[in-house]
């Protein structure tokens, strides 16, 4: 079916819109493997697995909005709105979110010593009354098995 030249710009509007939301998703892939590192082998199946489920989207915009046809200034679209995410936010994006991880694991460090340190005096203190009580005991039993 042949679309009018207005239907044909917005349509064209709609895959810059759909690039550039797609680089965005990208980039919390890309923070995802900052938090939990990951092997090659998986960041390979992650890309193939996101890179598969952008065709698939891409196939059924085009489905809807362009009847099936796949048009080459859709797939151009696609690509033009990824690249002015990539040379417009994502930097600053990145830089902000590791920011907050930073700030995220300083918070975390803080509660776990402020939890686990006073635990930590706890179990030495019962380990010095154990050893006082017990500690004879011990050294007596250790000395007969080693004979």
């Amino acid at each position: 079916m042949i679309l009018s030249i207005s239907n044909q710009f917005t349509i064209f509007l709609l895959s810059v819109i759909f690039g550039f939301c797609a680089a965005f998703f990208y980039d919390f892939l890309v923070i995802f493997r900052k938090i939990i590192k990951h092997y090659k082998f998986f960041v390979h199946i992650e890309d193939f697995l996101y890179w598969t489920v952008l065709a698939l989207l891409m196939f059924f915009i085009m489905l809807e909005e362009n009847y099936g046809e796949i048009r080459g200034f859709l797939i151009l679209g696609v690509f033009l709105g990824m690249i002015i995410y990539y040379f417009s936010l994502s930097e600053y994006f990145l830089s902000i979110s590791d920011k907050v991880l930073r700030l995220i694991k300083k918070i975390l460090m803080f509660l776990f010593k402020l939890v686990f340190t006073p635990i930590e005096y706890v179990f030495k203190f019962f380990r010095k009354i154990f050893f006082f009580f017990f500690g004879g005991i011990l050294k007596k039993f250790c000395r007969k098995n080693k004979k």
